[in-house]
């Protein structure tokens, strides 16, 4: 028998999520995601594929039947909505001007958001490094900071993520990404995260958490 997380939230092939697929879709949805099932490596968690999209727009997306939902998910680009007309004007227009520039050359739109960036950033964070996603920004810091203190242990929490490549399921604390990967990186110690009301330490009342 497979072994299924306990959140339903977790994975795409928990029995409420199978018993949905086997009721709503149709041949042309499980022909494409068989396609999907024959090119695509899976994923931990959000593999295999739980339907097949068309079309988004603001804070819908739509499947290829037709059927639209409301996208409740909330973090980095999707805050803007999709299909955002000022988004994608702008990146129209830098396509069509410049469209890629490596760091060994600079550009106007470049530099005007670095210095957006550093303007924000508190006390004296006033440079900046891009990289395509979360994970890679994780191993750059990484390295910055072993750089800047001669040291390379790190602390982190337990069911912490920050992100799916080596260097930072090293730092991450959830076990399904740790599982099976073999040694890691050196020096990553982890804690706990702090929780008054069921302290696995057992000091609630007694100021430590």
């Amino acid at each position: 028998m497979q072994k299924l997380h306990r959140s339903e939230g977790d994975i795409n092939i928990s029995p409420r999520r199978q018993k949905w697929q086997e009721e709503n879709l149709n041949e042309e949805t499980r022909a494409l995601l068989a396609e999907d099932e024959k090119y695509f490596l899976k994923q931990s968690l959000s593999t295999p594929c739980l339907n097949a999209m068309r079309a988004c727009e603001g804070i819908w997306i739509e499947d290829i039947q037709g059927r639209r939902y409301m996208d409740f998910h909330g973090n980095n680009v999707h805050q803007v909505g999709f299909a955002n007309p000022a988004v994608i004007a702008a990146i129209k227009e830098q396509l069509d001007r410049l469209s890629f520039c490596t760091r060994r050359y600079t550009n106007r739109v470049a530099v005007d958001l670095a210095r957006k960036l550093a303007e924000i950033a508190p006390g004296d964070l006033n440079r900046v490094l891009f990289c395509p996603g979360g994970a890679e920004a994780i191993g750059m810091a990484l390295k910055l900071a072993r750089i800047a203190t001669g040291r390379h242990k790190t602390i982190s929490m337990w069911d912490s993520f920050h992100g799916a490549s080596l260097d930072a399921i090293s730092i991450g604390g959830e076990a399904i990404f740790r599982q099976d990967m073999g040694p890691l990186l050196p020096g990553t110690e982890h804690v706990p995260p702090p929780d008054e009301y069921h302290c696995i330490y057992e000091c609630r009342g007694r100021g430590g958490c």
